[in-house]
């Protein structure tokens, strides 16, 4: 179960269904998706698709949120291998350089650790992605690995940065 949590400006509550139209206006921006594995929405019913493949593919899917209202964005937790989680985020346009990524990311790190006792935490980003990149060094993660040609999207065959960051120590 996906646990509410919280620090100052940010709320992360478990993403539902009903989140949908709001992340619908990420989703649909060409912006947003640019470097994401899916073309821009066209269609509600293609964020509901999402919504419930996301919740059906991690561990842990929040909604980012000022307030605990309305999702300005989502923040999912897979753990597709023992100890290590990947996480995903998007954030709706208007919510970009605000630091919710960071405080999410921030919040979601801690819980990953103490609650689930994971060892690892991963991103896989674009290799242009570079607020991205950005935002998870700022939250301490650091380079791993380049993978070369390990994705497509609406770019082309493109690579990615895995971003890496262990548990604390003691």
């Amino acid at each position: 179960m996906t646990p509410t949590l919280s620090a100052p400006g940010i709320v992360l509550r478990p993403l539902a269904l009903t989140d949908a139209p709001a992340l619908f206006v990420a989703l649909s921006d060409p912006n947003v998706q640019r470097y994401r594995h899916a073309s821009p929405h066209e269609d509600i019913s293609e964020t509901e698709a999402y919504v419930l493949s996301t919740l059906a593919m991690s561990r842990a899917a929040w909604a980012i949120t000022e307030d605990g209202g309305e999702a300005l964005g989502r923040l999912a937790l897979r753990v597709p291998e023992a100890g290590i989680g990947e996480f995903g985020i998007v954030l709706r346009a208007a919510a970009h350089g605000r630091g919710l990524g960071f405080k999410a990311l921030q919040c979601a790190e801690t819980f990953a650790f103490t609650q689930l006792g994971l060892s690892k935490l991963t991103g896989n980003i674009d290799a242009e992605n570079a607020a991205s990149l950005a935002l998870f060094a700022k939250a301490g993660f650091t380079r791993e690995a380049l993978l070369a040609a390990n994705r497509v999207t609406d770019l082309g065959v493109r690579d990615s940065v895995l971003m890496a960051k262990p548990a604390p120590q003691g």
